[in-house]
């Protein structure tokens, strides 16, 4: 008995291939829709990055620009006031020199150690053949006193008249004038008439070096023996001398230019 193969079926290639294909395209597909996602993440990720990566650098430059506008800032700030130091600096300066120039001049009133000093007229019977002026204090005598003070080291002079009765003395300055006007002496713009009371601030040893000065001792002293001249003069501990009321100003002087 003979035996018949059983019939296989047989498989339609053209079937198959596009089965294969199928497959292919939607594993394709899948992995081109991946791909394309993950380039479309990573432009997504590089953009922001990129706007991110802007912000800073401006924000940055916007810190710098900021950073340089503060230290301009303060360093005007520091130059304005190095100029008001230095401005202060000078003004105290220049208040200082004005303060001793008004204290050299006798513009301003003084307190210190010093002597008394105190001349008045004879009291004697002046005889028949005798000047009478000789018995008077006269102005020259004024001078020679204030000069034994000045050289004997005194820095400020008053003279008063009526022995300081008539209130506080002239202050003696540069341009002080002591005229004879009679029998009064004309100090400053002021009349005076004795008893005189000279005041001086000085260091120590003043009173003593006052009556050890020739401008005392040849003329003055003389004249207080021979003529009976009231004298008296005494060292104080503190002595307080107003400052000069008057016009300071030069009429006439000026300022000589410097040389070149």
């Amino acid at each position: 008995m003979s035996r018949r193969l059983a019939a296989r079926p047989r498989l339609n290639r053209p079937q198959w291939a596009l089965s294969i294909g199928a497959a292919l395209a939607v594993i394709g597909f899948v992995g081109a829709a991946q791909w394309n996602s993950s380039i479309a993440r990573q432009e997504f990720i590089t953009s922001a990055q990129r706007v991110l990566i802007s912000g800073a650098q401006q924000a940055q430059s916007q810190q710098e620009s900021l950073r340089s506008q503060i230290e301009e800032a303060e360093a005007q700030v520091r130059g304005f006031q190095e100029q008001a130091e230095g401005s202060a600096t000078l003004s105290t300066r220049l208040s200082e020199q004005v303060a001793a120039a008004r204290l050299a001049t006798g513009l301003e009133a003084v307190r210190g150690p010093g002597t008394v000093v105190e001349i008045a007229d004879s009291q004697r019977s002046v005889p028949a053949a005798e000047n009478a002026s000789n018995y008077i204090v006269l102005v020259d005598d004024l001078r020679d006193l204030i000069t034994a003070l000045w050289a004997s080291g005194a820095e400020a002079i008053t003279v008063a008249g009526g022995g300081g009765a008539g209130g506080p003395g002239e202050r003696l300055v540069s341009t002080t004038s002591i005229y004879g006007a009679g029998s009064a002496i004309l100090i400053n713009t002021t009349l005076l008439s004795p008893p005189y009371r000279i005041e001086a601030i000085g260091p120590d040893g003043l009173h003593d070096r006052f009556l050890a000065h020739p401008s005392y001792i040849t003329r003055v002293a003389k004249r207080i023996d021979a003529y009976g001249l009231q004298f008296a003069s005494e060292p104080r501990d503190e002595l307080t001398l107003p400052a000069f009321i008057g016009n300071t100003r030069l009429r006439w002087g000026a300022p000589v230019a410097e040389a070149n």
